[in-house]
């Protein structure tokens, strides 16, 4: 049993070692290779390209990268087509993984093709449902209202819950944690962990962090485990000459252990969520890319916890209202009131609820390797 995995994304890395891990175990012989990142290796695949090759973001990001990616959508295809492996299991980054499964059909190959987190058709770019239809055996959404949309848009699906519901089990406060912030207001600061995220968001995040801290909280920053070196090492540094914490350890140990969050958007916001912790959402980008967006996308809201629940739990500040101020602002306004407190936390109960209750890693594996007609 041969299985190719390509993921291009921190988020991505970790649904792939889950995938890898479980998969393993149902088929303890299985030779399972592909574009993987540190998780996806250490759960036992081969990396044969890294996932970093796909740490783009932002439209005027992409454009440059477009003639290399090309090139590493050809040389990934023509090794599938000379391993030929059972199944090809695809995570996260739709632009580069519909243009792969495309190409893979096209050149005749028929083995099983998988999509562990597709595209959000649901939110924008609805016409991607059709290479989802052509080019996909079935895909595994994270989310239950995913799972209908594509259901009802033809598209073959399967879902029984969402992979953090089973990964945020085993998140505990550790002992070193404790020891540091024993005593302290802790608020978890997660400036992102790509470039983009870092560059348009880590600088806004100090100046909320100092005015957290004239209101006797302790904010500390979440130097994000997915982080190349160089860039980590960028982070500690302009934190640390502002004159405040940084966290190495995981992150959702981090905001465990402390008292609300603020952050850039993405898959922290529904860690956050699990965990039943209150956070401000954070998400900068150029004035061009916004412009676009707001035409393109159908959706009023863009954290997921926010379309989980009958009101906004979580503030969503966007281009120019992500300030400082309005960070810093927004966490107060949780923390000081009693009653918004215990509203939002009674929606957060409500949001975790509807995320489902099982292993969903292992659920994708059996799936995956599954040789039954399967039931989508």
């Amino acid at each position: 049993m041969k299985i190719f995995v390509s993921c291009g994304e921190v988020s991505g890395d970790i649904y792939a070692g889950g995938f890898i891990r479980e998969a393993l175990k149902v088929s303890p012989s299985a030779e399972i290779y592909g574009m993987l990142g540190p998780e996806g290796v250490k759960a036992g695949g081969v990396e044969r390209w890294s996932y970093d090759e796909l740490k783009l973001m932002g439209l005027l990001e992409i454009i440059p990268a477009i003639p290399r990616i090309l090139r590493l959508k050809r040389n990934i295809a023509r090794e599938i087509m000379r391993t030929n492996p059972d199944s090809v299991v695809m995570i996260d980054s739709p632009d580069f993984h519909l243009m792969l499964a495309k190409s893979l059909r096209r050149s005749g190959y028929s083995g099983k093709i998988v999509y562990i987190s597709p595209p959000t058709v649901w939110a924008w770019r609805s016409g991607r449902v059709r290479n989802l239809k052509r080019d996909f055996d079935f895909c595994l959404p994270l989310f239950l209202f995913e799972h209908e949309y594509l259901k009802a848009h033809g598209v073959k699906s399967l879902w029984q819950s969402h992979p953090l519901v089973h990964e945020m089990k085993s998140v505990k406060v550790s002992e070193s944690f404790t020891k540091r912030y024993g005593n302290e207001r802790v608020i978890a600061l997660m400036p992102g962990s790509r470039h983009y995220d870092i560059r348009f968001h880590l600088d806004i995040l100090i100046g909320a962090a100092g005015m957290l801290r004239t209101k006797g909280y302790c904010p500390v920053f979440s130097v994000a485990e997915g982080l190349n070196t160089n860039l980590a090492n960028e982070v500690r540094t302009r934190v640390s000459d502002s004159g405040f914490e940084y966290w190495d350890g995981s992150g959702r140990e981090l905001m465990l252990g402390s008292l609300a969050v603020a952050g850039v958007s993405g898959t922290v916001s529904v860690e956050a969520m699990m965990l039943g912790k209150f956070m401000t959402v954070i998400y900068n980008m150029r004035p061009i890319n916004y412009a676009i967006l707001k035409r393109l996308v159908r959706v009023k809201n863009i954290s997921i916890p926010n379309m989980l629940t009958d009101r906004i739990i979580y503030p969503e500040l966007l281009c120019g209202d992500a300030t400082p101020e309005r960070i810093a602002r927004e966490l107060e306004n949780y923390l000081d009131d009693e009653t918004l407190r215990h509203e939002i936390d009674s929606e957060l109960q409500k949001a975790r609820a509807s995320m489902g209750d099982s292993n969903a890693a292992k659920f994708w594996a059996e799936s995956v390797l599954s040789r039954k007609s399967l039931n989508v």
